[in-house]
């Protein structure tokens, strides 16, 4: 018994459809094999195809996860080769979301064209295996972490293939960027706030990488105590007027009250008229070493041969308008005023030095020859806890290292670093008391 086979092609003979007997069979094209030269075309392509895709998502990873500022960062202050990367890479993510785009779409490409090649060397349960495999494990999770943790130097090594891909693509990636752009806006970088300034800093001191030098204290006060300086007024670094050493305009200077000013051990001197709230003027204690002590001269004449002011500032002062204040050289202590409920100045609150300033600036306080005198127990919990703070020096046994800040506020500071035992730690601070700061 015979029967009809009708056999009719495609125009391009390809598939063919064979009908038996009215059933319609499509022929499938058999799986290449490792013999066929055919076969490892195909797979070098698949495999060239993985290899892009993993680049485009380890570049995705590592490039877009690059900041601009921090990278203008490393082109100012980072190490050589940083700053070589650097400078390849800003251009280029400039455009974050062109960068984006071009990428994607390399990606999404090479990773719908596998199944293509794939399916010519293998049935179509291995191909899903072997794709997901490979596309999870070399497209994705592999170059994702290397470009993490290498994408600065990775980044600059292909960047000249990744502008030709920006080219090539521009087309698509270019509208498609200026949309992103007008939905979303164009990305400007990451910027701290001042809190998160003072963090990040703490982060620096207290987690500092291998092979790096970590911010030491000093250096953590200082920034910080300039980050903080903004919300800082004159009305919360002054010292109240009833504390302040001050002559009236009505004494002399005679014997007795230089012994006072010698003993208060201040280079300014506030004087004033009838109240203390009521200041008229300042006197510089250099300028009294040319008095003779017998005279008696009056505080008066004394102040009209060298007249100066105190400057009047408000308690809501910015430290850092008073700062720049202090810089300009007319004087180095303001008198600070109260601030009533119609925004006028008011009654006197107390003075404010550079010294007070430039101590909230370095969040440590100066000490100063006058200033061994006072407050014996505020001396010894200064230096205390000072000394815990020397993490990079190494104490003797028994000892306990002390820093201080000595020098008065005309004419800087200096540091010095002593070791003293225990037992004298407060045995050289005992001397007469003064309630008040230097200034």
């Amino acid at each position: 018994m015979t029967a009809d086979i009708n056999i009719t092609c495609t125009p391009k003979d390809w598939p063919l459809t064979i009908i038996c007997n009215g059933e319609v069979y499509d022929e499938e094209e058999p799986p290449l094999t490792i013999y066929d030269a055919h076969f490892w075309i195909y797979l070098g392509v698949y495999v060239a195809l993985v290899m892009v895709a993993g680049l485009m998502a380890g570049l995705t990873m590592g490039l877009l996860s690059l900041d601009k500022n921090s990278l203008k960062v490393l082109k100012e202050g980072g190490k050589p080769s940083e700053r070589r990367h650097a400078a390849k890479i800003i251009p280029i993510v400039e455009n974050h979301h062109l960068l984006l785009v071009t990428l994607l779409l390399c990606n999404a490409g090479a990773v719908e064209a596998m199944p293509i090649f794939l399916d010519k060397i293998s049935n179509p349960i291995i191909a899903i295996v072997v794709s997901v495999t490979a596309v999870l494990v070399f497209g994705e999770v592999i170059p994702q972490a290397i470009c993490s943790r290498y994408g600065l130097a990775i980044g600059a090594f292909f960047a000249p293939m990744v502008r030709l891909l920006i080219f090539l693509t521009f087309i698509i990636s270019w509208p498609l960027s200026k949309l992103l752009d007008c939905l979303l806006g164009e990305d400007h970088g990451t910027f701290f706030r001042r809190a998160e300034l003072r963090a990040l800093v703490d982060i620096h001191a207290e987690e500092a990488r291998e092979n790096e030098e970590p911010l030491n204290v000093d250096e953590v006060l200082i920034i910080q105590g300039a980050l903080q300086m903004r919300d800082k007024t004159a009305g919360s670094a002054l010292t109240p007027f009833d504390k302040v050493f001050m002559l009236s305009i009505d004494g002399n200077m005679d014997k007795e009250t230089m012994d006072m000013v010698i003993d208060a051990g201040h280079s300014r001197v506030p004087v004033y008229e009838g109240e203390k709230t009521n200041i008229v003027g300042l006197l510089l204690v250099k300028n009294l070493i040319k008095l003779d002590p017998v005279a008696a001269t009056p505080i008066r004449s004394i102040l009209q041969e060298n007249p100066r002011y105190l400057p009047d500032v408000r308690e809501d002062t910015p430290l850092f308008d008073l700062l720049n204040e202090f810089q300009q050289g007319k004087c180095h202590m303001c008198a600070v005023k109260m601030v009533d409920s119609a925004g006028e100045a008011g009654d006197l609150l107390g003075v404010i030095t550079l010294e007070d300033v430039i101590e909230e600036l370095i969040q440590e306080e100066i000490m100063d020859e006058s200033d061994i005198s006072a407050d014996v127990n505020r001396r010894v919990n200064l230096a205390r806890a000072r000394a815990s703070r020397q993490l990079s020096r190494a104490s003797p046994r028994g000892a306990h290292p002390r820093r201080s800040l000595s020098g008065g506020s005309d004419y800087g500071a200096t540091l010095t670093v002593n070791t003293e035992p225990d037992d004298s730690e407060s045995a050289g601070l005992i001397g007469n008391e003064s309630p008040i700061a230097g200034y």
